[in-house]
């Protein structure tokens, strides 16, 4: 079987959600490992990722 991937689409509102979670999670991972860890940077980008997304979709 091929592996192919699938794009999820979220509603703003949705997105909002997510990045309140995703925040959050930036914050413990920052607290737990430090800010220059490699695990708290990766939740950072992706944090800013989807804040990136969420204004790209509500502009």
């Amino acid at each position: 079987m091929k592996n192919t991937a699938q794009k999820i689409v979220l509603r703003p509102c949705e997105l909002l959600t997510y990045i309140e979670f995703l925040r959050k999670h930036l914050i413990k991972m920052g607290l737990t490992y430090g800010f220059n860890d490699d695990r708290t940077i990766q939740a950072s980008q992706e944090l800013d990722y989807f804040i990136y997304e969420y204004q790209r979709v509500t502009a």
